[in-house]
């Protein structure tokens, strides 16, 4: 595994725990009226129930300049409960790792800061008998950046205060998505009203004066599709449930190898 082989999956990770969770839980009712002003209030109020939720299975799909504009994706459990954290099923293509893993499959991992990915154990060198290795996102985000991930601001209701400088919202229709009645929402923001959304998606190679978000909302005012865009940078995200109880826990010490420093680095890791 070579270091640029690493970030894009961390990158596509970040983008949805760093970055797009600043506006996952941008959540309004479908009684919400056409006025911007309204429609702020409505989802401020809503927001209290999307953070309850604590979780959400999840399909996603980002790109970005360092994939080539090659769709990234992902599909798992997002949890933000009690710290970020998530469990998610990549295409080993699209990791660069299908050397690691037989099945085609990356499972990754987000905890405390870390992200682990699920390897096949190699028969010598070293990574024998290893089944995950751990990079640390500092070795992308830097410690500053890393630090962040854990704070209060990123968690997925935070993401409301900055639809306050929304400098339009807009409704564009009802629409089915994932079997589920929505109503679609555009808003575009400005990329300095942004705060640590802006510098995630900065670090991806996203660079425009205003984050555009499409946000399709369901009858219960959960999101159901999110859509953003920042530059070069875009995301996807299918919301398929809430509230799924799942507990993602970092991998056995002694199935791990550690190749924060050789991505830090710039080396190239494991083949």
């Amino acid at each position: 595994m070579k270091s640029g082989r690493a970030a894009v999956g961390i990158a596509a990770a970040i983008v949805i725990t760093a970055g797009a969770s600043g506006c996952t839980a941008a959540s309004v009712g479908q009684k919400a009226a056409d006025s911007a002003e309204t429609l702020v209030a409505a989802l401020t109020k809503a927001s209290d129930e999307a953070s309850k939720a604590g979780s959400a299975q999840v399909k996603m799909t980002v790109t970005m300049p360092d994939t080539g504009g090659k769709p990234v994706q992902m599909n798992g459990v997002y949890s933000w409960g009690n710290g970020l954290a998530m469990e998610a099923e990549m295409p080993a293509k699209d990791l660069e790792m299908e050397e690691l893993v037989a099945d085609g499959t990356v499972t990754m991992r987000l905890v405390q800061g870390a992200y682990y990915y699920g390897v096949d154990p190699a028969p010598d060198g070293p990574l024998k008998g290893k089944s995950w290795l751990k990079l640390n996102a500092s070795a992308v985000l830097g410690d500053k950046g890393a630090a962040s991930m854990n704070t209060g601001n990123n968690d997925p209701t935070a993401g409301l205060k900055t639809l306050k400088w929304a400098k339009n919202v807009t409704k564009v229709g009802s629409e089915e998505v994932n079997g589920r009645s929505t109503v679609h929402y555009r808003a575009t923001i400005p990329a300095d009203k942004l705060g640590d959304a802006a510098a995630a998606f900065g670090a991806l190679g996203g660079s425009a004066d205003e984050l555009t978000s499409d946000i399709w909302v369901d009858d219960k005012g959960m999101p159901a599709r999110l859509n953003q865009t920042h530059g070069a940078v875009g995301m996807s995200v299918e919301f398929l449930s809430f509230g799924i109880a799942k507990d993602i826990a970092a991998p056995p010490a002694a199935e791990t190898a550690d190749v924060t420093e050789l991505v830090k680095n710039g080396g190239a890791g494991p083949a």
